[in-house]
């Protein structure tokens, strides 16, 4: 083999040679030293930020209505799109969504528990005429969504006018109060360096204000004048001097003035500056106060979008400055977080960023003609397609209504909801303004909003201590869950593995059991709870007579603080006129069809699937009491009187003998504890027998077979519950009421004399494009000529989302 001989040249033989190459590789180590020190504190940042997500899943709900203002006996349809909260996609964790409409006072007026599949879920709410004319509040959320607070849920107004309600009268106008608040960029001001500072102010009802502001020192000297661009808000810059406070003058509407204290600056501390620089790059500066101008310690900037980390940058103080740049196409969509770090790891500075959505879902809907007169079909030829113009599947919901003064164009919709307002506190103005792309002003306001507007997704203490947090509401992944909880009649009585019933009386057996936990909960996880009638809950009486069950409210008790605009109507007499007649003639009309509702395909089989024998008692000799019917042909069941009670043990269908245990006895689904007193009930009532006839396990329990007795009507007929159950009336989920939509294809179909005033032509909440993008739909016009707008939003699975509007004209 041949080896190849390692050949030092002469010169590098010299002391001074050797010297320098030693100095070379000192100073090569050192630098990787430092730059791995300092990158052991990114890598922990990131680690704890990661942590934190991984261990804190958080949902979204956008509800999609068919309009926002209603009369008495119209129908609030709706779509639900619920979406984890970091990257906007669908979301299968929660199978209900709690919807509720309150009034002013945050009473439910309305709710409503609906079903969701993969993320989505549609329902409706029909509008009595008890409700009195008002601004509503429509909130929806999850039951995991109530471990994070009543902000974190989805909320949007409603307007609902009853002219037969008396109405609000209108007060003695006040004087309108104001909220003035600055904000400093980064945090805080520093004495000496030059900041940008927000300013908002918004009225008593939460809408910004034109206003004029002139800063001042205290010597009264005026340092810059600031006016808002849109919605309330501004900004100005200046710099800050020690020994001086600030305050502004602010001129409000009508003449007001009113003087504002600047918050106080600091000696020492960090400021940070957020620039775009032209359309490729963003530019963050860090400067520190003077007196550490020499310090040359390390900052990090830490950028994240929707707990998605972006860019985690290290650089080192000179002359108490230090630079960072970023290509602007390193944030996400929608809202980002910038935060400056200290050496010492601790979050200094921190400011939001906005950026218009890039990744979008586009929709085109497109009715076959602009113009239509009554009673004609209207075909949608319906196209979505990613930003790069390649089609996508997408889960849409389509809205077709008449425009009038009352119901326009919403503001809101669901990509500047997710994007934007559920990431942010507090109601936002008009927050499709920040969207519009041909809007010179739009970046600029969006830069001011983000200055004044609180993040709420997340605390950095939370983070950085690595808090592990303590959820008390658990998601629903395979049904709504009724919770519980079990008092002891007496001192002394442990609490905890009590067993728990829960039944939903009816012909198809709902059924479910559950173990107390150390305070006395329970949880009963109900699948596929369809009811609108009454359910009982109880303890095993005969055993645990010293406990009492209790069932808690399903709707969360707390409630946001965005408050309700007043109601107002001046100006829409005409519509509201129109509105009024078109409700009355259809409920006089097509009421039946309006308010038809299905139950949804389901296994309509009893919780322990296919009983091992079913006796259907009209096929045998009707005995009139319940002992001889069990004695003569339920072989199964052997009847034993013992000690002047009756046991009712089941045949071991494997070991071929009675089990040691009683079974489970249910009548209608609810169970029996007093087989005395069930022997009592009259055997006619009953027309059908199930005995299961082996051990059967549900939940945390077992039984020895099973043995339900269900009567002709599901509903107990005639027995007297203990009356230490609880019977509550409680609905279940949501029927699914169908959308009428009639047709007119035949002369007569066309010539009837029944009136159509449909103002809602057309509501299809769940409209699925093919793989080409495409999906077509069609209805018919009605008798009441107008404009019409075509409403449509949706979402991908890999949560890109869009919105548009289009129309057409009915004469």
């Amino acid at each position: 083999m041949l080896q190849k001989k390692l050949v030092i040249h002469p010169a590098f033989k010299s002391s001074t040679m050797q010297k320098n190459f030693k100095c070379i590789s000192t100073a090569i180590v050192c630098l990787l030293i430092i730059q791995a020190r300092a990158q052991a504190p990114l890598m922990e940042i990131e680690n704890q930020f990661d942590h934190h997500r991984q261990n804190n899943l958080q949902e979204k709900i956008y509800v999609h209505t068919d309009k926002n203002n209603y009369v008495p006996g119209e129908i609030c349809w709706f779509k639900i799109y619920n979406v984890d909260a970091y990257f906007n996609k669908p979301i299968n964790l929660g199978k209900v969504a709690y919807v509720e409409v309150l009034d002013k006072n945050n009473k439910a007026v309305l709710q409503a528990k609906i079903a969701l599949e993969k993320g989505f879920g549609d329902g409706s709410l029909y509008l009595p005429a008890t409700l009195v004319s008002g601004n509503y509040l429509m909130r929806a959320y999850t039951n995991w969504m109530k471990n994070f607070g009543p902000g974190y849920f989805f909320e949007k107004k409603l307007q609902i006018i009853n002219v037969q309600k008396e109405q609000p009268q209108n007060v003695v106008a006040q004087k309108p109060a104001y909220d003035i608040a600055f904000f400093p960029e980064g945090g805080n001001l520093v004495n000496g360096i030059q900041s940008r500072v927000g300013c908002k102010v918004v009225n008593n009802l939460g809408k910004g204000v034109n206003f004029e502001g002139i800063l001042l020192n205290d010597k009264g000297d005026s340092l810059a004048i600031f006016r808002p661009l849109v919605f309330g808000m501004g900004s100005f810059s200046f710099t800050p001097l020690a020994g001086l406070a600030y305050r502004a003058l602010i001129k409000l509407p009508g003449g007001e003035q009113q003087l504002k204290e600047l918050p106080a600056a600091y000696n020492d501390g960090y400021i940070m500056q957020l620039e775009r620089t032209g359309q490729e790059q963003i530019k963050v500066t860090v400067q520190t106060s003077a007196r550490n101008a020499a310090n040359t310690s390390a900052v990090y900037l830490f950028v994240h979008t929707r707990n998605v980390i972006k860019a985690v940058v290290s650089n080192t103080l000179q002359n108490g400055q230090a630079v960072f740049t970023l290509p602007a196409t390193k944030p996400g969509d929608g809202i980002s977080h910038f935060t400056i770090f200290n050496e010492a790891r601790r979050p200094v500075c921190e400011r939001l960023y906005f950026k218009k959505p890039v990744s979008t879902l586009q929709i085109t809907a497109k009715a076959d003609q602009p113009n239509y007169t009554s009673r004609k079909k209207i075909n949608i030829d319906i196209a979505a397609v990613t930003e790069a113009g390649k089609s996508v599947a997408a889960n849409l919901s389509m809205a077709v209504y008449r425009l009038d003064s009352l119901n326009g164009i919403d503001g809101q919709d669901i990509t500047n909801y997710l994007l934007m307002s559920a990431d942010l506190q507090g109601n936002i103005e008009s927050p499709g303004y920040y969207f519009n792309q041909n809007n010179s002003f739009a970046d600029a306001a969006a830069d001011n909003l983000m200055l004044t507007q609180g993040w709420r997704r997340f605390v950095w203490d939370d983070i950085l201590t690595n808090k592990k947090p303590a959820f008390q509401f658990v998601p629903e992944v395979n049904g709504h869950i009724v919770n519980g909880k079990i008092t002891a009649l007496q001192p002394g009585l442990p609490l905890k593995e009590i067993p728990a019933y829960l039944s939903v009386p009816g012909i198809r057996t709902q059924f479910q059991t559950a173990g107390s936990d150390a305070s006395g909960k329970v949880k009963f996880e109900m699948k596929n709870f369809y009811s609108d009638g009454d359910i009982i809950a109880q303890t095993n009486n005969e055993k645990d007579s010293g406990y009492r069950l209790e069932l808690a409210p399903p709707f969360f008790p707390a409630y946001s603080n965005n408050i309700l605009p007043p109601f107002d109507l001046k100006g829409h007499d005409e519509a509201l006129l129109k509105m009024y007649i078109a409700s009355q003639v259809r409920n006089a009309y097509l009421y039946n069809q309006l308010n038809h509702s299905t139950l949804p395909a389901l296994d309509t089989s009893a919780f322990y699937l296919k009983p091992d024998v079913i006796y259907l008692l009209d096929n045998y000799v009707r005995f009139t009491t319940l002992e001889e019917v069990l004695r003569e042909y339920v072989l199964e069941v052997n009847v034993r009187l013992h000690g002047g009670k009756f046991h009712l043990p089941v045949l071991d269908a494997f070991n071929r003998g009675p089990f040691a245990s009683g079974p489970l006895i249910l009548l209608d689904g609810v169970p029996m504890f007093d087989f005395n007193k069930l022997m009592k009930y009259d055997p006619l009532k009953i027309r059908k027998l199930e005995v299961v006839t082996k051990t059967y396990f549900l939940g945390t329990n077992s039984f020895d077979g099973i043995v339900n007795l269900i009567t002709y009507k599901g509903n107990l007929e005639g027995f007297e519950i203990d009356p230490r159950a609880t019977i509550v009336d409680y609905e279940g989920l949501q029927l699914q009421r169908d959308f009428y939509s009639p047709v007119y294809e035949t002369p007569q179909q066309i010539q009837s004399r029944i009136p159509d005033y449909r103002t809602l032509l057309y509501w299809a909440p769940n409209l699925i494009t093919n793989k080409e993008g495409k999906v077509q739909t069609g209805f018919y016009s009605a008798d009441l000529p107008g404009r019409y707008a075509i409403v449509t939003q949706g979402l991908t699975e890999d949560g890109r989302t869009g919105t548009t509007v289009a129309g057409f004209e009915v004469k």
